[in-house]
């Protein structure tokens, strides 16, 4: 038998602007609660800006759920309060990010159908993230995502607050905070996207070969690169390099990436980059028509002009679009 024709058994999935828009969340969610918090506390913004990215430095992510409590700004103006005190008192800017948030989060058009269509195939939908449990399994929830997908692949949470300190700050009942898919995949430390030893772990997981599996994601870097040097044949979900110049220049602004990254994620263009993915899609829906093919005919398959759905739920503005993500001081 020619192992080359092995059908898709999996299809690997990028989460953020791939299933969703997450940039589009989160840069009005970030700016209204800097806005807020601005105003309560009387601390310039390009201040509060700044202490953030630091603090999101020190953890290695733009999503650390405990951000606010760090920042030297309001420590210093409330030496003697303790961290619930300070959630308590800025509640209101962490509530404009809430609402933002529920505002934005929403998947891009047809996601749940096609992943409802692939394992209507017999396919599995496994998503993946570089992302922390909570954050990506609460996003997931709130897009209707977590029950649909067979399985998600994403990184331990933040060491945070003692259970009793998260207690005192989080506002719903604990039931809320106790989330879970139907297969949990967390990386070992120290590997993360874009290694393709990620990939090689996962299918280990999964008992798969690399000719069984197909890689969506929207990121030349972090997922085709990935994709292409652990021998998955890659989609590059091109519509996830649609951005407002707005939101990308908030990102820039406390992000922890380094200079250089941030220039390659700005230059997102397989030209300029020197990686050319094997597959370009311009809607999620388009996913199926890739899996459906037998992975010779895939190396052949290419669409033969460039082009965005009519359908497509998508709106550029300075607002952005959709998505979900952070709290910023208290999780919910």
């Amino acid at each position: 038998m020619d192992t080359r024709v092995k059908p898709v058994k999996v299809v690997f999935v990028d989460l953020d602007n791939t299933l969703y828009d997450w940039l589009g969340f989160f840069g009005p969610a970030f700016r209204g609660l800097c806005t807020r918090l601005s105003e309560l506390s009387g601390q310039p913004m390009k201040q509060l800006y700044e202490e953030f990215k630091c603090v999101f430095a020190k953890h290695g992510s733009v999503e650390y759920s405990f951000a606010l409590q760090e920042l030297p700004s309001l420590r210093n103006l409330h030496p003697s309060w303790r961290s619930v005190d300070l959630v308590n008192h800025y509640f209101e800017a962490i509530q404009v990010y809430q609402s933002r948030r529920r505002r934005y989060l929403r998947v891009y058009h047809d996601v749940s159908k096609t992943v409802q269509e692939l394992q209507s195939f017999g396919l599995i939908v496994v998503a993946i993230s570089d992302s922390h449990r909570f954050q990506v399994l609460n996003r997931l929830r709130q897009l209707h995502l977590l029950e649909l997908l067979d399985g998600v692949c994403c990184i331990e949470d933040h060491v945070g607050p003692s259970e009793d300190e998260l207690d005192s700050i989080r506002k719903f009942e604990p039931s809320r905070y106790q989330l879970s898919s139907k297969r949990e995949f967390l990386l070992p430390h120290g590997l993360r996207k874009p290694s393709p030893g990620v990939l090689h772990w996962l299918l280990q997981q999964l008992q798969l070969n690399h000719e069984e599996a197909l890689y969506v994601g929207d990121s030349l870097i972090k997922d085709i690169a990935m994709a292409r040097e652990a021998g998955i044949y890659d989609c590059w979900a091109a519509y996830g390099n649609i951005y407002s110049p707005l939101d990308m220049s908030t990102l820039v602004q406390v992000t922890h990436w380094p200079a250089k990254t941030v220039e390659k994620v700005l230059n997102a263009k397989p030209d300029e980059l020197g990686i050319q993915p094997s597959c370009v899609i311009h809607s999620f829906m388009e996913v199926l028509a890739v899996a459906m093919k037998t992975p010779l005919e895939r190396r052949r398959y290419k669409f033969e002009q460039p082009h965005f759905s009519q359908d497509f739920d998508f709106e550029l503005s300075p607002e952005g679009v959709t998505d979900g993500g952070n709290n910023y001081g208290a999780q919910n």
